[in-house]
């Protein structure tokens, strides 16, 4: 006798691949105590078709600016050939994107298309910030009076949950203003993409999540820190790669001053 598991193995591998359903009827629906195989693939199919379409209204809604950009059935095709990379086990249809901009880097429409991968890493750092918590403690910069350098050079910052910075070669930000274009003005769309880098942070203004562009210095700096880096690690790594004065004073400042800064301490 099969086991309850047994059984929710074989019903997910049919969500999975739904052909099955109709390279071999019989077969596929055999775990199943019916007499009428017809009654069996029919019931079965609406489990079956309802998974991808519930995996593609997900992307749609997590993805507007890529879904807009390759129209609907372009958009759809990628949700399929994206649905074997859904992590197992998630509860949520708004967290079954976390693996599509990477997803992307390799996808065929990279070479058609090179920009996606970093398009859907803003809109999946957009929808993250939405869903965030915000921490309702900040960091007091005046906690910090008297520390020398040495501490500075050993000290690691928290972020609010909703941080995230995307560094780009393309101009993401126009690319993703572009989302709510009308259908009947998407043909008129005239969007200059080559050598046209654009930075952002992404965070939480209140109950807004608001997107900023900042500079390919700052960008980086905020991505090592993002990543765990000290501060003078991070310094440290930007002056080899960057030539430009690092502003890292007013950086900070208006890090705290817009509260993204939830704490700051020497390792």
């Amino acid at each position: 006798m099969r086991s309850l598991e047994d059984h929710q193995r074989w019903l997910a591998s049919l969500i999975l691949e739904p052909e099955r359903l109709t390279d071999d009827v019989r077969e596929a629906v055999s775990p199943v105590a019916l007499d009428d195989v017809e009654v069996a693939r029919v019931r079965l199919g609406a489990y079956a078709g309802g998974y991808p379409a519930r995996i593609v209204e997900a992307l749609e809604e997590a993805f507007p600016a890529i879904s807009m950009i390759l129209g609907a059935e372009a958009f759809r095709d990628l949700a399929r050939r994206y649905r074997p990379q859904v992590p197992a086990g998630v509860y949520s249809l708004s967290d079954v994107g976390v693996n599509l901009p990477a997803f992307l880097h390799n996808d065929e429409l990279a070479e058609r298309l090179p920009f996606l991968a970093e398009l859907a890493a803003l809109e999946w750092a957009w929808l993250r910030a939405f869903h965030a918590f915000e921490c309702e403690r900040a960091f007091d910069p005046a906690s910090a009076l008297g520390w020398g350098l040495e501490e500075w050079a050993r000290t690691r910052l928290t972020f609010q949950p909703a941080v995230a910075v995307v560094q780009s070669r393309w101009p993401i930000l126009d690319l993703w203003n572009l989302r709510e274009t009308p259908p009947e003005q998407r043909r008129e769309i005239d969007l200059a993409l080559e050598g046209r880098s654009q930075n952002v942070l992404v965070r939480r203004d209140g109950l807004r999540v608001s997107i900023d562009l900042v500079s390919s210095a700052e960008a980086r700096l905020l991505a090592a820190l993002l990543g765990g880096a000290t501060l003078g690690e991070a310094i440290e790594s930007l002056a080899e790669l960057i030539e430009e004065p690092l502003d890292v004073t007013t950086w900070f400042a208006e890090w705290t001053a817009r509260a993204l800064v939830v704490d700051c301490r020497p390792g």
